[in-house]
């Protein structure tokens, strides 16, 4: 009895219990010194007491939790804690979760306020920014519309630029970005490009138009890296009045999934920009016929278009768009076929969607001469006062699609003679779902302590 004693005691002695540490606005040094000397451990929690946290600048959140114990950076009291002034944060290591923070007219001390990485090649993963909220978060020495002659990112910053893994972004509520750069950036490493980022159940507040590229509210990749594979999946999001620019979420990369969103009255749509075989499923688009409220658009090839609900937008509700290159490969010159530029459609798959009075459905337009091909609409449901469905150069493009078991039904009576159109009598009823589909997003979107985003929710309902 005595040897199962003493060895019972020689692993107590061997336990680590979790610390709790808390910080107050008057501790920043404490603070940083905390986060950055890679001594916390596995269930500990840095808790910040409530106040305002002004000018942090440079920080540096590194430790490694466990899958069991994560290592947190909490607000003792959720919203109560704000961060305000240049931030410069860099969250690396593993399993790390930031939780109930406000960040309110912070704005990045360089070009991105927090990003899940120490440098090239050190990253973060397996990491969580949850439960908190990022609002009018906007350099004071930055332009609110693009500088003409200078390089936008020069004039730009970028609210979160995610690295690394299995990085979740969850439960948030960002608004009211108005200078140049977007909300989130998924950034791909060329030799380590599978992330598997998950971006759910958050609300994408206002944010006013900026006049220019480079104000989208999610990108997935960029142009270099558009060829990548990225698993990135991006669902049950909120979009709000985001009139930023024409592209809400710009897609530049392989192999992500888009799915039940809600974008309400935003002037933008969701675009497959760059980058091959993405799914984009039951997503709802309500415009309430604002001009410029936009759905999906697509270029490049291999995408999945499915159950998606499009209902009074005015801009279009579909868009394929023309190529000006084909698709590229090992051999290809981006010198003479840059990777920013079109690529052909191909290969792709609409069906069981519908498309209720959206001002066009545009199959084949834009510049270049690579036509979309092995496109098929099948199962979806067009409804419209009159006839929005444009082919251009229907000599050229028609033969590239490929309709099947569609049905429409036109206020006016004009009829499709093309095979693969069935007219209806009478217009399908789609209210109940558009509803169904729109409480169901809110139900359990964004911060639940912030006023705003009851505000939203209640603006939304509001309309039925």
């Amino acid at each position: 009895m005595k040897k199962i004693w003493i060895l019972f005691l020689c692993f107590s002695s061997l336990t680590i219990q979790a610390k709790d540490y808390y910080v107050t606005p008057a501790d920043i040094s404490k603070l940083k010194e905390i986060l950055g000397n890679n001594t916390l451990r596995p269930g500990d929690e840095v808790i910040l007491r409530d106040g305002i946290y002004a000018g942090l600048g440079e920080v540096d959140f590194s430790a490694r939790g466990t899958n069991t114990d994560s290592i947190k950076l909490r607000a003792e009291h959720a919203g109560k804690a704000v961060i305000s002034g240049a931030l410069k944060m860099r969250v690396y290591g593993q399993y790390l979760q930031m939780e109930g923070l406000f960040f309110h007219k912070a704005w990045a001390k360089d070009l991105c306020m927090i990003e899940f990485q120490k440098e090239d090649g050190v990253y973060a993963s397996h990491c969580r920014f949850t439960n908190c909220v990022m609002d009018d978060c906007n350099g004071p020495d930055k332009s609110e519309k693009p500088v003409k002659g200078v390089d936008p990112i020069t004039v730009s910053e970028y609210w979160l630029g995610l690295h690394g893994k299995n990085i979740r972004i969850d439960h948030c509520y960002f608004a009211n970005k108005r200078i140049g750069g977007l909300i989130l950036q998924i950034w791909l490493n060329e030799y380590d490009h599978l992330n598997n980022h998950q971006i759910d159940h958050n609300i994408f507040g206002a944010r006013q138009p900026y006049g220019g590229n480079g104000a989208e509210i999610i990108r997935i990749g960029n142009s270099w890296s558009s060829q990548l594979e990225s698993h990135t999946l991006v669902e049950d999001n909120v979009f709000l009045h985001c009139d930023g620019e024409n592209e809400i979420i710009s897609v530049k990369s392989c192999h992500n999934i888009l799915r039940r969103n809600l974008f309400f009255e935003s002037r933008g749509g969701l675009v497959c920009r760059h980058g091959h075989d993405n799914i984009l499923e039951s997503n709802t688009f309500v415009g309430n016929n604002i001009e410029g409220t936009c759905g999906i658009r697509l270029i490049n090839q291999g995408h999945t278009v499915y159950d998606n609900l499009l209902c009074r937008l005015g801009g279009f509700g579909l868009l394929v768009r023309m190529g000006i290159y084909e698709r590229p490969n090992a051999s290809t010159d981006i010198q003479k076929e840059p990777l920013t530029s079109y690529h052909r459609a191909e290969n792709i798959d609409i069906s069981h969607n519908a498309f209720i009075d959206c001002k066009t459905i545009d199959l084949g337009s834009g510049s270049g001469d690579k036509e979309p091909r092995n496109v098929r609409l099948a199962y979806n449901y067009f409804s419209n006062k009159t006839n929005n469905i444009r082919i251009s150069y229907p000599e050229k493009t028609l033969s590239g699609f490929y309709f099947m078991e569609n049905r429409y039904v036109w206020a006016d009576g004009l009829i499709i003679k093309s095979p693969g159109f069935k007219r209806l009598l009478q217009a399908e009823n789609h209210d109940a779902k558009e509803q169904t589909r729109v409480r169901e997003c809110l139900e359990k979107a964004g911060a639940v302590w912030y006023p705003s985003t009851a505000k939203d929710i209640r603006y939304i309902l509001s309309k039925y």
